[in-house]
């Protein structure tokens, strides 16, 4: 029982010996023969797989296979599976080892392993390779710059702006700008109608970046908008997609954060007022302009806004009123609101769009590093002459035609042709050339022609204020003020008081206060007065007419009743020997003084008026008893006195003023009036 139980279980491990050994490699593993079933398995699988592999034709496996079909038969399979290596309890389950068994993907396309690419190793973006063309440099920038531009707010503006700046300094230049006018060019060119928060982000954006980088990106951003304009502006108001309307709108918002100037928004509604191009499509774009910029049109540039109005009443009384639309009825009342200054305010969308704007630049102006403050003066017709003329707005990029001096010769011939038959036009509209009646009056500087067109160019004393006011006058140039002012009262026929209430905005300011006073003593010198001094200044040696010295003596009138000077300004004269013409002066000036303190002064109050005004005179003692002479023999017979109300006022006026005169008080310390004598 024993022996044929060890027989059976192989326990004295002597089997070796009947069956042969297997290898260095199983003498001392102490593993157990295999039985003939586990063989004949052996061999059907190993049939199967050498078939598997010989359909598959994978070379290093077919060939080595093959070899050792070639070399054995089947029936040597029992030495083979003699080997230790394979004689291992888990290559039963699996005899080929070195084929890896993965699991298929269901959703992925079956990949043979010659196929597969191998895996590529992370690079970390600073250890990455500089792209070897300029379509990789580009196509970098753009991803980088979309990025941007989609995380573009009103919040984070000025991070993004900053972000922007470092892609400048870190590619080149012109990439950087062609790549963001693209971009921005995409984002307004849209087919749909855009709203004016998106419009005036953008737009905001864009005017800060034209700060920023400087003339290079802002003149390249404008000729992009114009071309994309131009190629799809069409007259056919059933044209689909609103990109017109939307660059349009894009370039009246940059107008509006000061970034271009209202020349080529001037140029394009004359383009769209000409009577080839009206139609319902420009009446829209028309609408769209005067709602985002027109009343910043009407403040900057009146004159050409009054032009534009002309052009617009021309082009509808040659088209008929019966043909026009409703939209262009409410197109040309809108305008003549804007031009008399009508607009109707408070809409909620408006109000909303004017809120944003006002924090829009509110942040542009938080801009510290800016390359230029000043907005882009291109015009419509030098971009479209660009490729013919140049850029003159870009260094070296202007240049002249060989033929530009006959060219020019015939343009000038045909300007003076157009302005001979423009004249004729132009007064029978109204319109005149400022600058060209600024050097006919005179105005021999910039300085005096710039004031003098900001002032005659007004609507009213107030508008005329605003834009002497946007000329960012220095503190000597400021000083021309008054001289431009006295000029224009005194070119008029009639006393115009349109200058007067301008006068009196530019009083307040004690350097302007001693500037009015100077020019008086100027106005005294060519009436006749102190003629044996030396004048250091002889600007003008006209004589002057009674007309223009009446004018002049009510706005210095005015200026004294309403407290804005002092009744000390006549101290420089001899009150016993005045010339004739500063008689007159005098005289209309007391008077006129007399008359507007009983005016704003009303019922029973002429005494307190009158007498606060002249108390001022005890500052200087010697101009006391000329005065006083004055006003007791002279003021209350003069001529000026226009009919017996005035005669009345002005008598007791002068009373009241000698009483306070007549008055013992001691000289005040008045160091405003004290004037230094002008050599």
């Amino acid at each position: 029982m024993k022996g044929k139980k060890s027989e059976k279980t192989g326990d004295d491990e002597l089997d070796w010996l009947v069956y042969g050994s297997d290898g260095d490699s199983d003498g001392g593993s102490g593993s157990k023969r295999k039985r003939p079933e586990d063989d004949g398995w052996l061999k059907s699988k190993r049939r199967k797989a050498t078939a598997v592999v010989q359909t598959e034709q994978e070379p290093e496996e077919s060939e080595q296979e093959d070899g050792d079909l070639e070399e054995a038969d089947f029936g040597d399979f029992d030495n083979l599976g003699d080997s230790g290596e394979e004689d291992a309890p888990g290559d039963l389950d699996n005899p080929f080892s070195d084929d890896e068994s993965v699991k298929e993907n269901p959703y992925v396309a079956p990949v043979t392993k010659s196929d597969a690419a191998p895996a590529a190793k992370y690079v970390p973006p600073s250890m990455r390779k500089a792209p070897s063309s300029d379509e990789e440099v580009l196509k970098q920038l753009r991803r980088q710059l979309q990025g941007q531009l989609n995380r573009l707010s009103e919040a984070n503006l000025i991070s993004i702006l900053q972000a922007v700046q470092e892609v400048y300094t870190n590619n080149a230049r012109q990439y950087v700008t062609s790549t963001l006018v693209e971009l921005l060019r995409g984002l307004v060119c849209d087919i749909a109608v855009l709203n004016d928060t998106f419009l005036i982000l953008h737009a905001g954006f864009a005017a800060a970046l034209y700060r920023t980088v400087g003339t290079d990106f802002g003149a390249q951003m404008l000729e992009a908008i114009v071309q994309a304009f131009d190629q799809h502006y069409s007259r056919d108001a059933a044209t689909e997609g609103k990109q017109a309307l939307n660059l349009l709108a894009f370039l009246a918002n940059l107008y509006t954060l000061n970034a271009i100037s209202a020349d080529i928004l001037f140029d394009y509604i004359r383009m769209l007022l000409e009577r080839e191009n009206f139609s319902e499509n420009s009446t829209e774009l028309l609408v769209r302009v005067i709602r985002v910029s027109g009343q910043q049109l009407r403040s900057d540039d009146p004159t050409a806004l009054k032009d534009i109005v002309l052009l617009l009443h021309r082009t509808i009384s040659a088209v008929g009123k019966d043909n026009v639309s409703v939209r262009t009825q409410f197109m040309i009342e809108q305008i003549d609101n804007l031009k008399n200054n009508r607009v109707k305010t408070g809409v909620a969308a408006s109000a909303l769009s004017a809120e944003h704007m006002q924090r829009m630049k509110k942040t542009i102006g938080s801009i510290k590093t800016v390359k230029t403050t000043e907005p882009l003066r291109i015009g419509l017709a030098d971009l479209r002459d660009a490729d013919k003329q140049g850029k003159w707005w870009l260094v070296g990029a202007s240049w002249q035609p060989k033929d530009h001096s006959k060219s020019s010769t015939a343009k000038i011939e045909k300007a003076a042709i157009e302005e001979d038959t423009a004249d004729a036009s132009d007064a029978d509209a109204g319109v005149v050339d400022l600058d060209k009646l600024a050097r006919q009056q005179g105005m021999n500087t910039d300085v005096r022609r710039a004031i003098f067109i900001a002032v005659t160019g007004a609507i009213d004393p107030e508008h005329a204020f605003v834009r002497v006011q946007k000329l960012n006058l220095k503190n000597k140039q400021q000083l021309e003020i008054p001289r431009v002012l006295l000029h224009c009262i005194g070119a008029e026929p009639v006393y115009n008081h349109f200058y007067t209430l301008i006068a009196c905005r530019f009083c307040g300011d004690h350097k302007m206060w001693k500037a009015w006073q100077f020019a008086l003593l100027d106005i005294f010198r060519r009436l006749g007065e102190n003629q044996n001094e030396d004048d250091d200044e002889p600007e003008e040696n006209e004589e002057m007419d009674v007309r223009k010295v009446y004018n002049l003596a009510k706005l210095y009138a005015t200026l004294v009743a309403e407290g804005l000077l002092r009744i000390t300004i006549l101290k420089a004269l001899d009150f016993g020997a005045l010339a004739s013409k500063t008689r007159v002066f005098v005289e209309t000036m007391l008077v006129t003084i007399m008359i507007l303190l009983r005016k704003k002064a009303h019922k029973g109050g002429l005494e307190h008026a009158v007498k606060q005004t002249f108390e001022q005179a005890h500052a200087i003692q010697e101009m006391l008893p000329g005065l006083k002479y004055y006003l007791t023999t002279i003021v209350p017979e003069s001529e000026a006195i226009g009919n017996k109300k005035e005669a009345k006022v002005v008598v007791s006026g002068c009373e009241y003023a000698v009483e306070i005169l007549n008055e013992t008080r001691k000289g005040k310390a008045a160091v405003e009036d004290d004037v230094s004598d002008v050599d």
